[in-house]
């Protein structure tokens, strides 16, 4: 949003004639989300200047590519409102269900991430288990033994693969905001990885899919919110 911004202002480096980095600041300030911090644009704006300065364009400011460019910039900026709109709507309705309030409550687990989980699976309080919920989005294991031979255990990806890619992107966003959260699955991500014979990656992150639809599947039976201090134990 930050970078469109930018293009939709400054298409061509004449648009930057009597700008300092100070005033387009203001002006990008004015114009974007207010969680985008402000020393981030002020740095962005700097940079923007200073290349301005240096480049020697082809096309004039009044080329009709420039006006492209700004037909452009609306197009995706009216997409990405209406794509916001849907988020919201989404979200609301998805607030509907018992299950919402408690799925977020897990730290890491996001409302559009809990809103799409639910719409994918339906109520979780219909699966009599997590095993079940496994078994729903594919991630129960595969295991093929005869006489002597075993293959090496694999999940079976045959259930529903968009609740199984929401479920390993709720427990990538929990790895990335592990320092402002406390999250026991974060917590057995990284013991897997520790240790004399740490875990690959995917299996680490199979196995806390499997723990977050425990850690689902119980919150949802007994109509409780997320609680680090039991759940750590």
């Amino acid at each position: 949003m930050l970078g469109l911004t930018f293009v939709s202002l400054f298409p061509h480096p004449d648009f930057l004639i009597g700008y300092i980095p100070g005033t387009m600041a203001k002006q990008i300030i004015s114009s974007v989300s207010h969680k985008i911090r402000s020393d981030l644009i002020v740095r962005r704006c700097k940079e923007v200047w200073q290349a301005g300065q240096l480049s020697y364009p082809a096309q004039s400011a009044d080329s009709f590519i420039i006006s492209q460019i700004h037909s452009y910039c609306e197009e995706i900026q009216q997409y990405n409102q209406a794509h916001d709109l849907l988020k919201r709507q989404l979200i609301n309705y998805a607030k509907t269900f018992p299950e919402f309030k408690l799925i977020t409550s897990i730290p890491g687990a996001g409302e559009i991430s809990t809103a799409l989980l639910l719409g994918f699976t339906g109520k979780i309080a219909r699966f009599p288990s997590y095993k079940q919920l496994n078994a729903y989005v594919g991630i129960d294991l595969r295991r093929i033994q005869s006489g002597g031979f075993k293959e090496a255990d694999r999940i079976n990806r045959r259930g529903q693969s968009s609740a199984r890619y929401i479920m390993f992107e709720m427990i990538r966003s929990m790895l990335r905001n592990k320092a402002r959260i406390d999250n026991h699955i974060v917590d057995y991500y990284y013991k897997l990885k520790k240790g004399p014979h740490p875990k690959p990656d995917m299996v680490a992150m199979i196995a806390c899919v499997n723990r977050l639809d425990r850690t689902i599947m119980n919150l949802v039976r007994t109509k409780q919110i997320y609680n680090y201090a039991r759940t750590s134990r």
